[in-house]
């Protein structure tokens, strides 16, 4: 049985080069007030690499002790209709961080759940520091976690579960560190599979194709193997 898997796509965030960017200065009158404006949110790193706009999604802003912004009810949820809709943010002298996530969750803090189970492609960005003098936030995000998508036989109508991999994790918006939570089986939907980013190992895998099941072991050493060219991995995650 021949198991291909092509197109192995990077959607993996790296918090050291991830640049949050905002607009150039723009003039105000004085007063040292100004109401937070979002020039455009989008997500990047898909599979051609075309920036994607996102319509739904949160925003928590600090300050810089890593306190709630003042007059800020985290976290914000934004969406896009006519134009961007979000509760209103006055922006003083006091610098404020703003980092954005999708989808939005009434999230108590800074951390971001992760869950595989069900499948889900979680966003997030860097930092954008705004002030009253500098209040446009143009917010690029990046993915989180890792996309495998893997044919049998040059088909995609197949699927897999992965056992002893992390189901879960969480997200430190702040500090731009992924966590990974307690291992078990994460399957996936049609061909392709979303896993958080780690060293790779063998796992066992359950393949379903054409009314057949087909169980590759972890100690196996063959010809079955998934690619995943993400830095954090090493390299080819044989199964």
């Amino acid at each position: 049985m021949k198991i291909d898997i092509y197109k192995p796509v990077v959607l993996f965030l790296l918090p050291a080069v991830l640049a949050g960017c905002s607009s150039e200065r723009e003039p105000f009158p004085q007063g040292g007030k100004a109401g937070l404006r979002i020039e455009s949110c989008s997500s990047r790193g898909g599979t051609d690499g075309s920036p994607t706009l996102v319509k739904d999604f949160g925003m928590v802003l600090l300050d810089d002790t890593g306190g709630g912004y003042a007059g800020a009810v985290n976290p914000l949820h934004v969406t896009y209709g006519e134009g961007w809709i979000f509760p209103e943010v006055t922006l003083t002298e006091t610098p404020c961080r703003l980092f954005a996530f999708s989808p939005f969750a009434a999230i108590p803090g800074k951390e971001l759940p992760l869950s595989l189970v069900p499948q889900t492609d979680y966003l997030a960005s860097g930092e954008i520091r705004l002030d009253w003098q500098n209040r446009s936030a143009d917010i690029g995000m990046e993915h989180l976690l890792c996309l495998l998508e893997f044919t049998i036989e040059g088909s995609s109508a197949c699927t897999l579960s992965v056992e002893g991999v992390p189901t879960g994790g969480t997200y430190d918006l702040a500090g731009g560190k992924l966590s990974a939570g307690e291992k078990g089986t994460v399957p996936s939907e049609g061909n392709t599979l979303l896993l958080l980013p780690g060293k790779a190992g063998n796992n066992r895998v359950v393949i379903r194709f054409q009314e057949n099941t087909y169980i590759v072991p972890g100690q196996r050493r063959g010809t079955h193997s998934l690619r995943c060219k993400c830095p954090s991995l090493a390299g080819r995650r044989r199964l």
